[in-house]
């Protein structure tokens, strides 16, 4: 699946001045969100190269992987889990942000592999939580708002899947100011398919020139949505 990305930030005192306007501009309500996330350093799966794909010959990446396991807070903490992986964007393309990205609920087996990260090379990073957030759906494209809040040092190392949800109030905001992210993205299944793929761009690319005077949508510098593991 093929994800087309565009960022901006929203200062605490324009918050909700802009969720209003989206409301109109959506024709919709915002949906109140709450997500909890967990970064693991996981070892990609061997490639077969192309000279020697004949013999089976196989590679490893020289760097691991950050990995996503991310899960709703919103309806309680009780929420299944989602994988979710990021490739590196792709250089070259300069209107957006375009990476291939995949996401799946994780059985209560594939949830134990992580539990037990030493044996199978997965390493717990760190955690935050995004909140208050907000999100709307305009066509094809979702929007949202959100605040991230990085959780204490501590927090999860000894088991972070079945660790309690840090409490807010000893959470700090990643950005002292209070000011939120905008993030608007829209996704294509099959990234190989061009007519899709120039529809998808352009409906993204014609919401920023809506919001022009709103919101200033950007696309930041690729490698700092690197995922590899430094």
């Amino acid at each position: 699946m093929q994800e087309f990305l565009l960022f901006s930030q929203i200062p605490h005192s324009r918050h909700d001045q802009v969720l209003q306007i989206l409301a109109g501009v959506t024709a919709s309500r915002a949906t109140p969100t709450k997500q909890q996330t967990l970064i693991y350093s996981y070892p990609p799966k061997p490639t077969n190269t192309s000279k020697k794909a004949a013999t089976n010959k196989q590679t490893q990446p020289s760097a691991p992987m950050h990995v996503k396991l991310v899960r709703d807070l919103q309806h309680g903490d009780k929420q299944p889990w989602t994988l979710r992986t990021e490739d590196v964007p792709q250089p070259g393309i300069t209107n957006t942000i375009s990476r291939t990205v995949s996401e799946r609920l994780l059985s209560d087996t594939e949830l134990e592999t992580f539990r037990q990260g030493a044996a199978s090379q997965i390493r717990y990073i760190n955690q935050y939580i995004t909140h208050p957030g907000h999100r709307f759906v305009q066509n094809n494209l979702i929007i949202r708002i959100s605040r991230i809040l990085l959780v204490p040092d501590s927090t999860g190392f000894l088991e972070p899947l079945d660790a309690p949800v840090p409490t807010l109030s000893d959470c700090k905001a990643v950005d002292p100011s209070g000011a939120y992210l905008f993030e608007v993205m829209i996704r294509v299944e099959d990234g190989g398919n061009t007519t899709l793929v120039e529809k998808a761009v352009g409906e993204l690319l014609a919401f920023k020139k809506q919001m022009d005077g709103v919101v200033e949508l950007k696309v930041p510098e690729r490698l700092s949505l690197d995922t590899r593991v430094k």
